[in-house]
């Protein structure tokens, strides 16, 4: 059956409240069954060409990676803006406005739109009217796997490809994992394996389509002065549902619940 081997060890963890924002990095999460709890928690709605709600894409909205969000102890969203800071009180119940369902990537998000000062705030940032709100059910504004897990290797790898050092924040992982000498994208090797991180056990699914996103400088939004799509081109290209994707870092689900820590041992499974 084989036993249990240590592959890294949890360097730093990273996840946004506010879907689209540039990341935080807090000592401590907690997993559930749906993934990290308070990640992507809200976010911002806009009307499309038909006038329908649609949930606001970082693509189409860089300048959201200026602003970052907290979640409090006592509930809402703190905001850090460029010119200010804002705090968005928890929804009551019943909620100020009424829920919707909004369009995320064909699929269906139930929020409900927490109007407010901040509201103005955002659509100045963004450039566009955009609406704030609290999304209803876990993981509806998540693209794909809760969990992203990037190692040092590949990170190391990226810089020697492109000769600029980068900031892991780049990929918007929740775990970045020390790996040491490893080679670049061991990752892949875990490909459908269990991993204990901390106190979780964590399926590990497939490889990360990359997009435009990681192009830009968290905490700016603005074009980085590298080329990391074109970095991963040469010998990270898959042909996907939507066609040629670049692929970075692995995707995961959780299996047993528990915290991860900063310092944590990743422990590949039998």
């Amino acid at each position: 059956m084989g036993t249990p081997q240590v592959v890294g060890r949890v360097q730093r963890l990273g996840l946004t409240p506010l879907k689209g924002a540039a990341h935080v990095h807090p000592e401590r999460v907690e997993l559930d069954r749906s993934g990290p709890v308070g990640d992507r928690g809200w976010c911002l709605l806009e009307r499309d060409d038909a006038g329908d709600w649609v949930v606001a894409r970082t693509v189409r909205t860089p300048a959201l990676l200026r602003v970052r969000a907290t979640a409090p102890a006592g509930g809402g969203l703190d905001l850090e803006l460029p010119a200010a800071r804002l705090h968005v009180p928890e929804p009551a119940s019943p909620a100020p406005a009424p829920p919707l369902v909004a369009d995320y990537w064909g699929r269906p998000a139930p929020v409900a739109p927490v109007p407010g000062p901040w509201d103005d705030a955002l659509s100045g940032l963004v450039g566009r009217p955009v609406v704030l709100a609290r999304v209803l059910r876990p993981g509806a504004v998540v693209y794909a796997d809760p969990l992203v897990l990037l190692t040092t290797s590949s990170l190391r790898e990226l810089s020697r490809r492109t000769g600029h050092p980068l900031d892991d924040e780049r990929f918007r992982s929740l775990v970045l994992v020390g790996t040491g000498a490893a080679e670049p994208f061991v990752e892949d090797s875990w490909h459908g394996r269990v991993l204990r991180v901390g106190a979780a056990r964590v399926a590990v699914g497939a490889g990360v389509a990359r997009c435009a996103v990681v192009q830009r400088t968290p905490g700016t939004g603005d074009r980085a002065p590298d080329d990391l799509l074109g970095a991963l081109a040469a010998d990270r290209a898959v042909e996907g549902p939507a066609g040629r994707e670049l692929l970075l870092g692995v995707g995961a689900r959780v299996l047993d619940p528990g915290t991860v820590a900063v310092g944590d041992d990743v422990v590949l499974e039998p």
